[in-house]
């Protein structure tokens, strides 16, 4: 596998769309898009693996309710929101 460098505007585009790609909630051209990047972008290659490990961790000590998830996923995409401002 070949690694390319990769300007902030691909790294921030694929951002925006991650939790969303994480969760299946994209079209497949975005979803393309994102999964490409991930592969070929070791920082937000991590980040992604970073987020999932979130998730199942959220997952693994939540109640089990609708509620809950629902909550922990917006805390988790507003935590991956502040990050993204960051990187701007």
């Amino acid at each position: 596998m070949v690694l390319k460098a990769f300007a902030r505007s691909d790294c921030h585009r694929a951002a925006r769309f991650l939790q969303h790609y994480l969760d299946g909630e994209l079209d497949i051209v975005r979803a393309s898009m994102v999964a490409e990047h991930l592969e070929t972008c070791r920082r937000c290659g991590l980040e992604a693996q970073t987020y999932e490990s979130i998730k199942v961790a959220i997952s693994a000590t939540a109640p089990h309710s609708d509620e809950a998830d629902e909550a922990a996923v917006a805390r988790l995409r507003q935590f991956a929101d502040t990050l993204a401002e960051q990187d701007e």
